[in-house]
């Protein structure tokens, strides 16, 4: 028993004629004749009677007509509710995050894109940068907010969305604490606490290098977490961004004459088709006003 079958005997039980049946329908006269023929060898009765001139129902077709047309009513609105899901269904983005940024710097843009689009559906994830950028081109991921200090590979690009300095953080007891800056000679021979997967360590630890600065690592991890436990603990000072210094409540000071400076980026790979709603959030992300964390700029010269 086919819908299309009911739909063409209620038509002519409504009109008790086949042809204006058929016409209300858009089919032609037979192909409406053969489905009620199918849907009555189905049912096991005839449902109209077609012996008199004007078409009637039988007995057995009066009997079947509630039920008949229950069922065409309850999947009508199935089909209804099923295209209205569709429609409506939120279009996700997949948005992996490296674990140096501070949820709390950016949180608030993906919060004002959601209220903007409320249709789109963003999905987080955290990662290294290198985990990141095989999420992507695996198609695991549909953006990443990367920061690097080295080059990013071309097939890949996206709007910058902020920059922020990169500082010392350190404990609340320590006498860094007293000083309105720093130099990098400063940190001569300072206990230093070492995040593993940060982007910008290797960077940073290089420069120190050439210039001269040796400072002693006696923690290592890739959590961040950490890293600011045991600042804050005073087991050692760290260089981090300075959203994350903000957001873990750590002192800190300021580096001018080795000023860090990472952009952030919304990151896509170049050549894949993106949906509309990845579309909207790369537009909307650079626009968005980044100021309500102090720390945080618009870069000079968006790329």
């Amino acid at each position: 028993m086919e819908l299309y079958q009911i739909r063409y005997c209620l038509a002519v039980a409504e009109t008790l004629n086949f042809t204006r049946a058929a016409e209300r329908c858009f089919v032609s006269q037979p192909a409406l004749t053969k489905a009620i023929q199918k849907l009555e060898d189905t049912l096991g009765g005839l449902l109209f009677d077609r012996s008199k001139v004007a078409v009637s129902l039988t007995d057995f077709g009066r009997s079947m007509l509630p039920s008949l047309q229950q069922i065409y009513a309850a999947t009508s609105q199935t089909r209804e509710l099923a295209r209205r899901l569709q429609r409506d269904r939120s279009e996700a983005v997949r948005v992996g995050i490296i674990c140096t940024i501070d949820l709390n710097a950016i949180f608030p843009a993906f919060l004002a894109f959601q209220q903007a689009f409320p249709k789109s559906d963003v999905q987080f994830r955290e990662g290294s940068m290198e985990a990141l950028i095989d999420a992507l081109d695996k198609g695991d991921i549909d953006v990443a907010l990367l920061a690097s200090p080295f080059a990013i590979a071309r097939r890949f690009s996206g709007p910058v969305l902020y920059a922020e300095d990169f500082v010392v953080a350190h404990g609340p007891a320590h006498r860094f604490g007293q000083r309105a800056a720093l130099s990098l000679t400063d940190l001569q021979g300072e206990a230093y606490c070492q995040r593993s997967l940060c982007e910008y360590s290797l960077y940073i630890e290089r420069v120190m290098a050439e210039r001269g600065v040796d400072v002693k690592v006696v923690q290592q991890t890739p959590r961040e977490d950490w890293v600011q436990t045991m600042v804050r603990a005073g087991v050692g000072i760290a260089f981090m961004a300075e959203s994350t210094a903000v957001s873990g409540g750590l002192s800190f000071t300021h580096v001018p004459d080795a000023r860090f400076v990472r952009e952030v980026r919304a990151m896509v790979l170049s050549d894949r088709p993106h949906s509309g709603a990845v579309d909207q959030l790369l537009a909307f992300l650079p626009g968005f006003d980044w100021s309500h964390i102090p720390c945080l700029t618009k870069p000079d010269a968006p790329g």
